[in-house]
């Protein structure tokens, strides 16, 4: 692993804290990254007893450090790669105030430092989308659903008591890191058994009186908290 040499060695504070999650000094390489992560991931995962929201953090951490590295090797060549997937993150944005929602972005502190605030801003993960009315349609799903490659930050998703149907809930598996999906008050269905399937870090799920038989609650995986119109049901 690259380690930093006197000069260039900067104080423990400086350092973002992606970096110091991941227990590295730069300069370092994508290499010493995904080391520096498979070696923490193999104690914090939680199939090994580890913290979720640790290995969440973990993860988080890993993702920026590949961004920093990848930002300091070449800004405009990282620029440019960051230019399109913004500009569909915003679309999904506008649209969702538009239709009366609300978004939550999270922020990444060591860009608008290095940028400013002008180009700092094409970093920014959209991680929460909240539309929970009658304009959460499936016309929203399936931009949704093409947008998803770049919406690879998105965890929340509450499209409650909205038009939702079955065919508009299947645009919505590219969404890969969802953990928290609400569809009370939709017009889904049988699809719905399928929905733990598709997102492997889910842990709540809000679904509409009816969509799920009793086998498909017996059988929702330990990990999810399923809530219902009438209120919450056991795991």
């Amino acid at each position: 692993m690259s380690q930093p040499s006197p000069s260039s060695a900067l104080p423990e504070s400086s350092h973002p804290e992606c970096l110091v999650v991941l227990g590295l000094r730069p300069p370092l390489t994508l290499e010493d990254v995904k080391q520096a992560y498979l070696a923490k991931a193999l104690k914090a995962h939680p199939d090994r007893g580890g913290d979720p929201q640790e290995f969440i953090r973990l993860q988080k951490a890993f993702d920026e450090a590949n961004d920093f590295v990848k930002f300091k090797a070449s800004k405009l060549e990282w620029l440019a790669s960051k230019i399109e997937a913004y500009a569909q993150q915003q679309e999904v944005v506008t649209e969702t105030i538009e239709r009366g929602g609300s978004i939550e972005m999270e922020e990444t502190d060591w860009l608008r430092k290095s940028f400013g605030e002008d180009f700092g801003h094409v970093a920014d993960k959209l991680v929460a989308v909240r539309l929970g009315n009658s304009r959460a349609d499936d016309v929203f799903a399936i931009l949704l659903g093409f947008r998803a490659e770049s919406l690879k930050d998105l965890m929340t998703l509450d499209l409650s008591q909205g038009p939702l149907t079955d065919e508009g809930l299947l645009q919505l598996k590219g969404l890969k890191n969802l953990r928290h999906l609400d569809l009370r008050g939709t017009k889904i269905g049988k699809v719905a058994a399928e929905i733990p399937g598709w997102f492997a870090h889910l842990e709540f799920l809000g679904l509409p009186k009816g969509a799920l038989g009793m086998f498909a609650r017996m059988t929702m995986p330990r990990r999810v908290k399923l809530a219902v119109d009438t209120g919450p049901e056991e795991e």
